[in-house]
């Protein structure tokens, strides 16, 4: 052997000690949109590794060729992590970065690993992460396949639940249709620490991390993807003073920020930056420089939007944020003659057209108290045919605070022990007509369906508000849906070329009735045989072979 290969191979040999001594997870092979995991043993201890290394993380080669920076985060101890979701099939290549040069064993640790093709029969392994493409206002996951996001908000389900109540939680809320779960990552004013009494952080100018805090929230994540599911985590909630949002200055805000989402973009998730905020006027510049330090940089996998306070519309101001992918808004918690005024007729309905194509979501219309699910479906309705349909959430009162018996959620007022559990809470009317919901859209296609109002030859909402009719429809008007909130007649205008069959979907039972009619067409007035909110669904008749003869002799 001549003395340049001896040379060669001692080179290599020594590498491939070096990248499995400091780094656990090298040459084991993934799955194609699953999480890949590297770890790392850092030779050096830092008293605060939120700040004494700035930046850690691995480049990525992709088998076509492409480059992707990922960053990676501490774990405690000497132990470090970079988590990646890879998207092509073939052998990967990584090459750490750190900020520390000096760190031999946490910078430019080389290695390679295989990604297979992923045989899962659910969806996000199937067909890829989410992706938002351009000009269109829906999700769609990566084979270009329409994803309808329908939320449940468990704001407090990853701090307090326990692993056989938030498995039992994923299966009920998988089983009836959900397909995005909405939680909250660190203290916040709706949960001062986890089960355990621990924290995320400490600090304010100066942060210190909890790994163990974290570990338990990767448990609960990890457990929304095994179920098919999509998390989307709140990184830093806004509102009160004891919230991460709202206290941190901004460079501790995106220090925290950016830790978060080294942790958890791995996974399958949206990512709310901030929750129930006020991001315009004072707050907008503020927002602005977090959400371009952290997803500006593209050291990210997944999307980003801003859950924000209620009745607050973003949409304008944040037009040119290259960075925010969803526009969520919030309509609170009645359904007042403010509230429905102002998504039906307010900001959401009058501005969408006017801004940059996106998917435009309620992620909080009226929670559920269990006594309210006639109020809670008409919020959900009114707000889905608002916009060009993407998605909607739903909230429940006992939920979203993970109640046991006998407790009471945290800085939210006065309110009276809960009768009930979470788990009792799943089962209201509520939470299952959202169910129906789901499956109501998901058998049309949704993805084409655009507000219409003006198909409408008059609009009872404008005298009381609580009538408001709303309309969604195809470009071509070959589907046209029309919620009726109370039981009333509707007429429209439709076009003279075309006549159809005509439905009615009852949203509280889940059932269909058809119309009797021969024809559907222009000058039709038909009444709701439905005593509460129903959709009456139009569908464009097709022309037999003997019609369409008879058009053109006609002609």
């Amino acid at each position: 052997m001549n003395k340049k290969r001896k040379t060669g191979f001692l080179y290599f040999g020594l590498l491939f000690l070096v990248t499995n001594f400091y780094c656990i997870g090298n040459n084991r092979t993934i799955k194609k949109w699953h999480k890949k995991e590297l770890t790392f043993t850092s030779q050096k201890n830092y008293s605060n590794p939120l700040y004494d290394v700035d930046f850690f993380g691995a480049e990525f080669t992709s088998p076509s060729g492409e480059k992707v920076i990922v960053r990676g985060f501490w774990d405690g101890g000497t132990t470090w992590r970079v988590r990646f979701m890879p998207d092509q099939t073939g052998k990967w290549r990584f090459k750490t970065i750190c900020s520390d040069d000096a760190n031999h064993s946490l910078n430019r640790i080389e290695g390679s690993f295989q990604c297979t093709r992923n045989d899962s029969k659910l969806a996000i392994y199937r067909k890829g992460a989410l992706e938002h493409q351009r000009g269109s206002y829906h999700l769609t996951y990566s084979n270009g396949n329409p994803f309808l996001y329908i939320g449940c908000t468990a704001w407090n389900g990853g701090l307090y639940s326990t692993r056989e109540e938030w498995d039992c939680y994923l299966s009920n809320r998988k089983e009836n249709g959900y397909s995005v779960i909405q939680l909250v990552t660190t203290q916040w004013r709706g949960a001062l620490y986890n089960a355990e009494h621990e924290t995320a952080f400490t600090g304010k100018d100066s942060l210190q991390i909890n790994p163990s805090f974290f570990q338990r929230m990767d448990e609960r994540i990890d457990r929304i993807n095994e179920y098919g599911l999509v998390a989307a985590p709140v990184i830093l909630w806004a509102w009160g003073d004891v919230s991460p949002g709202k206290f941190l200055p901004v460079e501790s805000a995106i220090r925290l920020a950016d830790y978060i989402v080294a942790r958890y973009d791995a996974n399958h998730l949206i990512w709310n930056l901030g929750g129930d905020g006020y991001y315009l006027k004072e707050n907008e510049k503020r927002w602005k420089t977090i959400g371009r330090k952290v997803f500006g940089e593209h050291h990210h996998q997944h999307m980003v939007t801003l859950h924000p306070r209620g009745l607050s519309w973003y949409g304008s101001a944040y037009d040119e944020e290259e960075w925010l992918n969803i526009i969520s808004y919030q309509t609170g918690h009645t359904n007042s003659k403010q509230v429905v005024q102002w998504k039906t007729e307010g900001p959401v309905t009058s501005n969408w057209k006017h801004i940059t194509p996106r998917p435009i979501i309620d992620t909080e219309p009226v929670y559920e108290n269990g006594s309210n699910a006639y109020e809670v479906r008409k919020s959900a309705y009114w707000s889905i045919f608002a916009t060009p349909v993407a998605g909607i959430s739903y909230g429940s009162h006992t939920i979203w605070p993970w109640l046991r018996k006998g407790d009471t959620p945290i800085n939210h007022g006065n309110k009276e022990p809960s009768p009930i559990t979470w788990h009792d809470a799943l089962f209201q009317e509520g939470s299952i007509q959202i169910s129906y919901l789901a499956n109501f859209f998901n058998k049309l296609e949704w993805w084409s369906l655009e507000p219409s109002n003006h198909l409408l030859v008059k609009q009872p909402g404008l005298l009381t508000h609580s009538h408001w009719q709303s309309v969604l429809a195809s470009k071509n008007h070959d589907l046209i849906l029309v919620y009726l909130p109370v039981q009333d007649s509707v007429k429209l205008h439709l076009p003279k070329s075309k006549t159809y069959n005509a439905k009615w979907f009852d949203t509280e039972k889940n059932l269909y009735i058809k119309a009797f009619l021969d024809d559907l067409h222009e000058n039709h007035e038909l009444y709701s045989p439905i005593e509460k909110d129903a959709i009456l669904i139009l569908t464009k008749k097709s022309i037999t072979s003997m019609e369409s003869i008879c058009q053109k002799l006609s002609l």
